[in-house]
């Protein structure tokens, strides 16, 4: 039984996603008329583990079910986002390409979490 979304694995590796694309981001700046993607990207990852806090915080399984799958939602919404800026080769693609992998990995997690959860209709 897990007690808090922080003990999560899956939490812990999204909210790092998080915090090094913001970093690698806040040091490479875009240009004015691309700030629009970053947003995306920054508000598109950071729901991701937001969801997953917000749901664990409702302390019913049905409740955090549904924020697992709007979470999994935002995570292949930062891949879309992920792969414009890789197309776009303004930034370092070694360091995009890790994040797309990250996030896939955290896809995924999301996907076994859910299956797993299957069926789950009591209070946590």
């Amino acid at each position: 039984m897990v007690n808090s979304y922080k003990d999560l694995t899956v939490f812990q590796k999204s909210k790092a996603l998080t915090i090094d694309v913001i970093k690698y981001f806040k040091k490479n700046k875009v240009n004015k008329s691309n700030d629009f993607l970053l947003n995306q990207v920054f508000r598109s990852v950071s729901s991701v583990g937001a969801n997953l806090a917000e749901g664990f915080g409702r302390n019913y399984s049905q409740n955090f079910k549904q924020f697992v799958g709007i979470a999994r939602g935002s995570s292949f919404e930062t891949e879309y986002w992920l792969e414009i800026l890789l197309d776009l080769n303004e930034f370092d693609q070694k360091i995009i390409k890790e994040f797309i992998e990250r996030n896939t990995e955290i896809n995924k997690m999301l996907t076994g979490l859910m299956k797993n959860m299957k069926g789950e209709s009591t209070k946590y």
